[in-house]
């Protein structure tokens, strides 16, 4: 390894000029510009969040109620942003600030890697550069995490190599661990795909290093292994006590498949997104018109120049360094990955496809359009953290690094032998010019993202603060992925069950109250009970209707796709508004951005709301049929259920229901006849389930024991003096689709309610 010597002038000038050059190409420079609107916002909501609380939290307080809300990704990134907006800095310069503090960490560590195998200062920096260029890490800055993920990997495998590949026992020092194990604990809470690159890349060659270095197996083994070991299974563990779980769900093949890296898409470049290959004319419009998944598989995966670069590099010096064909491998794995389970060669959309299903409506792919199997499909079935990785086409990003330090080797290996340094320094300087973006455009592209930014906090933020007090509790409809609500509550001062990101959503709802799971879909008249319910029970002080999309114009505000979205969305929300501003019971204020609701104040009082809920309860009549018809059943649906269905609603393992008891049932006997199907009961698989209620004698409960899918009927008994009656439903070995038979439906499944009649004696 080379001796460090002091820096000259001309170094330390070239080094400053060197890393200004590779922010310029990511795009984050604070208090200038953003690579990109839509995760910043998202992921800067938590870091609000956590700005809101003790310096020490690491959960999201404000969104995603009833729980706190864990990072699914992004909270190494999260949490120093969170740091420099204590110190006054505006969100959108906190993230620019915290993504250059990491890329400066993944810019030194590229350049200590090449010095590390010899190659000169100046030749290591200008590799620094190179990795910088590649469009895998400037062009995924829109995934945010996961970029800066990616521009860590030599950060990451440069503690690999001192671990495994130490020139002598002394280097296998204490700090030499640390690091190592600070490596896996940034990784894992980084991004999960880049974590999962370190850990398979480094475990290639940690086996290569076994094979190879005979002379150092004891010591590998003995330390370097359970070093590598510890320091991923303490990182694995942290990360799932954080997050509460052991894994996410599985994804599907199709997923894998879409988002798989075409094998024309590493030959040519994408039209718009190169500067030279646009000049040459090397480039080729791409949509997801024609081709499958979305435009981060192309434009973020060309990279025939470093392949070709990396392959010549390991012939010339796998023999004089044997760590290069241990690099190779690891190459290898990464764009064999990076394929997914099928063969793409400009595989695109068939024309049918294209007319029924346009743009991302079939962004998902099916084996038949492919070329062939791959055979790395059981990998992303069967293997825990590989069958989550769903855009396969990241793998690619490790596959990239190796070549990239191949061609380092090989710098290094010039300068040792005094012969081909020019060459080589040209190399860079070739993967550097076709690497690099329309800097012309990207320029003026980040100055719009954080202009946009501080736009959301001038039009929406300041408004929100003018129409909901702080600590209110405020629900956005219709509900789904909703970026903005992770920004929006932290920033203005309420709590909100909204909240984005699509595994975030999925544990929030695990424990949202019945009514928000009652209003999922597009708003209509018919939901307007059920919001009135929430008000008058206090699940919510205030809602709004947004006329902005709740995903879509957090990356590009305030309309995403055309400049009239505002007033398409009031249009369409019209009916439901001024069905609302004709009733009696709530108090709407609008606004061009959003119309708000809360209860009239007339009908704040208890003694009030109580009486309103009993005139919704009146309303419902036997039989009571549960479907996606008779909406106003959703009423009677207290906790545990999943929405309503065609013809059915499914209840969770815990659930229960209110029913009304009629006026007739006061000088009669009664009993709601209960009428469901039970989820996997089968004779191989008896399920009980339990009903428990009060009736007029005290606790009443049965146990039926289903043995087959078939309808159930069970009676229970009414109390004559109550006005409604609530009925507990157990089925405690309830389980999911997916857990039963493989299905891609993870919900868990109790009873299939139907309908309830009023039996009377």
């Amino acid at each position: 390894m080379n001796k460090d010597k002091n820096w000259n002038t001309c170094e330390i000038l070239f080094a400053i000029a060197a890393f200004s050059f590779a922010l310029s190409l990511y795009g984050a420079i604070p208090f200038l510009k953003l690579p990109t609107l839509g995760h910043v916002v998202w992921a800067t909501g938590f870091s609000q969040s956590f700005a809101n609380d003790s310096v020490f939290s690491i959960h999201a307080h404000d969104f995603g109620l009833p729980k706190p809300a864990a990072m699914a990704f992004g909270l190494a990134g999260a949490w120093p942003v969170s740091l420099l907006i204590r110190m006054g800095l505006h969100p959108s310069d906190a993230y620019a600030g915290m993504a250059d503090l990491w890329l400066l960490l993944a810019f030194f560590s590229a350049y200590r890697i090449a010095r590390r195998y010899g190659s000169s200062r100046l030749a290591s920096l200008l590799g620094a550069v190179a990795w910088m260029s590649m469009p895998i890490v400037w062009g995924s800055a829109n995934l945010t995490m996961f970029s800066i993920g990616v521009a860590l990997l030599p950060f990451y495998f440069l503690a690999a190599l001192k671990l495994f590949f130490n020139d002598s026992e002394e280097e296998l020092s204490p700090p030499t661990i640390a690091i190592y194990f600070i490596a896996a604990l940034i990784a894992v809470f980084m991004d999960g795909y880049t974590f999962m690159m370190f850990a398979a890349g480094v475990s290639i060659l940690f086996v290569y290093a076994v094979i190879t270095y005979p002379e150092k197996q004891k010591t590998i083994l003995r330390v370097a292994f359970l070093v590598h070991i510890v320091s991923f299974t303490i990182a694995y563990f942290l990360y799932s006590s954080y997050i509460g779980k052991s894994n996410f769900y599985p994804q599907s093949i199709d997923i894998f498949r879409g988002w798989g890296l075409d094998l024309s898409f590493l030959a040519i470049p994408t039209k718009g997104i190169h500067w030279l290959p646009d000049i040459i004319g090397m480039s080729i419009k791409r949509s997801n018109t024609v081709y499958f998944g979305d435009s981060t598989v192309w434009i973020t995966t060309f990279s025939l120049p470093v392949i070709l670069a990396g392959l010549i590099a390991w012939k010339s010096v796998r023999r004089q360094t044997k760590t290069a064909t241990g690099i190779l491998l690891v190459a290898l794995f990464g764009f064999y990955m990076a394929l997914g389970p099928s063969l793409k060669i400009n595989s695109t959309k068939p024309e049918s496809l294209q007319l029924t299903h346009p743009k991302e409506k079939s962004v998902l792919m099916s084996a038949e359009h492919a070329v062939m199997p791959t055979g790395n499909e059981w990998i992303s079935k069967r293997l825990p953290g590989f069958n989550v990785m769903r855009a396969s086409y990241r793998w690619s990003a490790l596959g990239v690094f190796a070549l990239w330090l191949l061609v380092m080797l090989r710098m290094a290996d010039s300068a040792r032998r005094k012969h081909g340094v020019g060459l080589w320094l040209s190399t860079l300087v070739v993967l550097i010019v076709l690497n690099i973006p329309n800097l012309s455009y990207s320029w003026q592209h980040g100055i719009s993202m954080r202009n946009m930014f501080h736009e959301i906090d001038r039009d929406l933020v300041s408004k929100l603060r003018q129409h909901i007090k702080k600590d209110e509790t405020v629900v956005f409809l219709p509900w789904g992925n909703d970026f903005i609500a992770n920004y929006l509550a932290p920033r203005t001062g309420f709590f909100t069950f909204n909240i984005g990101g699509d595994k975030n959503l999925l544990e929030a709802q695990k424990n949202w109250p019945q009514d928000m799971i009652a209003v999922r879909g597009e708003i209509d008249t018919d939901k307007i009970p059920t919001i009135l319910k929430m008000l008058l029970e206090r699940t919510t002080d205030v809602v709004v209707f947004p006329y902005f999309d709740m995903l879509w114009a957090s990356h590009h505000w305030p309309c995403h796709l055309g400049t009239d979205c505002l007033t398409k969305q009031k249009e369409k929300l019209s009916g439901v508004i001024d069905a609302v501003k004709n009733s009696p019971y709530f108090s709407v204020d609008d606004s061009n951005l959003f119309t708000l609701i809360r209860l009239s104040s007339e009908y704040a009082e208890d003694s009030t709301r109580k009486a309103v809920l009993d005139t919704l309860f009146d309303k419902i009549c036997y039989p009571i049929v549960f479907n996606s018809v008779h909406k106003e059943s959703s009423l009677l649906l207290r906790k545990g259920w999943h929405g309503l269905e065609t013809n059915h609603v499914w209840s969770k393992a815990d659930s229960k229901v209110t029913l009304p008891i009629p006026k007739d049932c006061e000088t009669k006997n009664c009993n709601a006849l209960i009428k469901f199907n039970v989820f996997g009961a089968s004779k191989n698989r008896p399920v009980s389930i339990k009903f428990s209620s009060i009736e007029l004698s005290g606790s009443w409960n049965k146990t039926i024991v289903a043995n087959s899918f078939g309808t159930h009927k069970v009676s229970v008994p009414l109390n004559n003096e109550l006005l409604t009656q609530e009925i507990s439903i157990s089925v405690p070995n309830a389980t999911s689709p997916y857990k039963l038979s493989g299905s891609r439906d993870w919900r868990t499944l109790g009873i299939m309610l139907k309908r309830i009649d009023l039996v009377s004696k």
